[in-house]
């Protein structure tokens, strides 16, 4: 008998459906292949999180809003919560480990 986490978890993922404007999937592309052409893993990383992080929130932005409603606040914390882990991933790639 499944959990009671994978019932929410699985109707969640069940049929979605996504679709990203070409032109960013076209930037994506470039920047990702410009990045691997050059050796630039470390930002090709940072780069896929910068998108990745924009389109959680662009496509999920109803999901946002039905869970904390129509507060600012919310939209401030996933705010900084991403800048923080884009500056932790910038400090993490000037080390030399």
């Amino acid at each position: 008998m499944p959990s009671s986490f994978q019932d929410p978890f699985s109707s969640f993922l069940a049929d979605k459906t996504l679709s990203i404007p070409l032109g960013q999937v076209l930037l994506f592309t470039l920047l990702m292949t410009l990045c691997l052409l050059f050796g630039r893993h470390k930002l090709g990383l940072l780069i896929s999180y910068a998108f990745v992080f924009f389109w959680g929130f662009i496509f999920n932005r109803s999901y946002f809003v039905d869970l904390l409603g129509n507060t600012s606040s919310g939209l401030y914390i996933y705010g900084l919560s991403g800048l923080v882990m884009a500056v932790l991933a910038v400090i993490g790639m000037f080390n030399r480990t």
